[in-house]
């Protein structure tokens, strides 16, 4: 297992885990241009491994146009060399900025136990 870890306490943090069969990028706090080359170095142990990606983003309180560049480069690259990529319990700002720009349909969102449970209530 490999694990990275990149850390600013003034804006936010990237943390990718590489293992035989997944990778999981946990991305926290504010999501922006400011992380750029953690991004690319993530980005860059990502496609190496190619294997299933899973990127939490429960924490994420800003991201921006990079970072949703970031997300959808790798969503991209693993359509393209055929390994999935979801997103696993998005903040509430991710899904904003996803469905404002017209993205949310490029992921698998797996949706959260407390969405889950509400879309179960209204249901019922």
């Amino acid at each position: 297992m490999t694990s990275t870890g990149f850390n600013d306490e003034h804006h936010g943090t990237i943390e990718i885990r590489v293992d035989d069969d997944r990778a999981r990028l946990v991305l926290r706090g504010e999501i922006d241009g400011a992380r750029r080359d953690e991004a690319s170095r993530a980005l860059a142990a990502v496609v190496t491994a190619a294997v299933p990606v899973e990127i939490e983003t429960a924490e994420v309180t800003f991201i921006d146009s990079s970072g949703i560049a970031f997300l959808v480069q790798i969503q991209t690259i693993g359509a393209d060399e055929g390994f999935p990529v979801t997103l696993i319990e998005p903040s509430e700002i991710v899904i904003d900025v996803l469905r404002m720009i017209g993205l949310d349909d490029r992921f698998g969102l797996e949706p959260s136990a407390t969405a889950a449970n509400e879309l179960i209530r209204l249901v019922s």
